[in-house]
């Protein structure tokens, strides 16, 4: 028997941080933004927050149980490392130069990324896209110490931004969505056609499904770019996007001096002088501003199926519809940027689904993937796959196959491209 009681247990109280002692930083995931992204879906290409202290290296999250049932992501992404994850985040957001940092990084001080022979390949693949030689030879002796096998060859001819079957030359650009400040990611493509004075370029409006005002200032200053140059710049199906301007410009003022500028361009490459003189002295007078000169875009033996052409010749037309998806035997192509959740693409791989048994896809040519329309590809192939059909994916580049495992595509749906 005790003749002391025991003192009473004492419980541990929570310490507090010494003042001007820092906190260490959050560790945010790829997969927490893109969950983060999903739940707020609209639509719109993936946009990221601010992320303050918080780092996107080293750090991996399985649990995506709140994602929502629109894109279903899968528990387990073979293949991928965190660093890729984020990477190819990064990339399909257009933030190239982040996802080719977080690479060069990781491999180099990240175990996971140095035992990834996925992320070195998306590695070359970034450095190929950015014209980088030395780099790429460099990485490429680093490479073969790590994996002792031969390393990716540098590819001399420049990937082309789209496919160039329709024999118009030049590259694809597809806008879809609602044109805002998030819409560069799909202007990309014209901007490094502008930058290697590319002589022509295709621009595919038919899918824009509104503007806001930063959004109608970003295209006009491509646009007026692309003038100045003197490029060959075909503006196909802008029907629906010059209505729109139309109705904004009707408003006077309120209807946002990006809606007038971007209008007054299109008129320009419509070559509608009589039209665009009138709205530039409208345009002076309502925003207190100097007109615009009169500078339309060079002639070119490719003007009837050029820039703003209101009505299009059948073989223009059927030119266009070839160069969004091409149905070549028994492969559906696609190529140029693939953003947003309904893109005419996920139509036509449903009907050419309809027709065969076995759906190859092949995008050697595709630009880059965005993190809606990856979602929306994961539910189409499922879709597919539950009426016993099986889908093949063809020539997709290491970057946007690490965005397509992210988002739950299994590895199994990946074929290597015959030569």
């Amino acid at each position: 028997m005790a003749i002391f009681g025991k003192p009473p247990t004492k419980k541990p109280q929570a310490t507090k941080p010494s003042p001007g002692v820092k906190r260490e930083p959050h560790v945010v995931s790829a997969r927490e933004l893109a969950a983060q992204a999903a739940s707020r879906q609209t639509g719109k290409p993936l946009g990221f927050e601010p992320l303050g202290e918080t780092s996107q290296r080293g750090a991996s999250v399985i649990d995506w149980s709140k994602a929502p049932k629109a894109i279903e992501v899968a528990q387990a992404n073979p293949g991928l490392c965190a660093v890729l994850e984020n990477a190819a985040l990064s990339f399909a957001n257009g933030q190239d130069a982040a996802a080719r940092e977080l690479l060069e990084q990781g491999i180099q001080t990240d175990a996971d990324t140095k035992l990834s022979p996925l992320a070195w390949l998306a590695l070359f693949d970034l450095l190929q896209r950015a014209d980088e030689r030395t780099a790429f030879d460099q990485l490429a002796m680093q490479f073969v110490l790590q994996f002792e096998r031969s390393a990716p060859s540098w590819n001399e001819r420049t990937r082309p931004p789209a496919d160039d079957r329709s024999g118009t030359g030049g590259g694809y650009i597809a806008v879809t969505g609602k044109l805002s400040s998030g819409s560069s990611a799909q202007l990309e493509g014209l901007k490094r056609a502008l930058e290697k004075c590319v002589p022509r370029a295709r621009i595919d409006l038919s899918s824009v499904t509104g503007f806001d005002d930063d959004g109608a200032r970003l295209l006009a200053r491509d646009l007026a770019r692309a003038r100045s140059q003197r490029m060959e710049l075909a503006i196909q199906r802008p029907e629906r996007l010059v209505a729109a301007l139309e109705e904004a410009v009707a408003q006077g003022r309120q209807g946002g001096e990006g809606a007038w500028m971007l209008s007054l361009e299109l008129l320009q490459w419509q070559r509608d002088q009589e039209k665009f003189d009138e709205r530039a002295v409208d345009f002076a007078v309502t925003f207190e501003l100097s007109p615009p000169s009169w500078e339309p875009p060079p002639r070119s033996g490719t003007d009837k199926a050029a820039a703003g052409d209101a009505v299009q010749s059948t073989a223009a037309a059927v030119a266009e519809t070839r160069s969004n998806a091409i149905v070549d035997r028994e492969t559906l192509a696609w190529n140029g940027v693939l953003a947003g959740a309904t893109p005419s693409q996920l139509a036509r791989f449903a009907d050419f689904a309809a027709r065969n048994a076995v759906v190859q896809i092949d995008m050697t040519d595709v630009e880059r993937v965005d993190f809606i329309f990856a979602g929306a590809l994961f539910n189409a192939i499922t879709r597919v796959e539950t009426q016993g059909k099986a889908v093949q994916i063809l020539g997709a580049t290491p970057i946007v196959r690490a965005l397509l495992l992210l988002i739950g595509i299994s590895p199994r749906h990946f074929v290597k491209k015959a030569d």
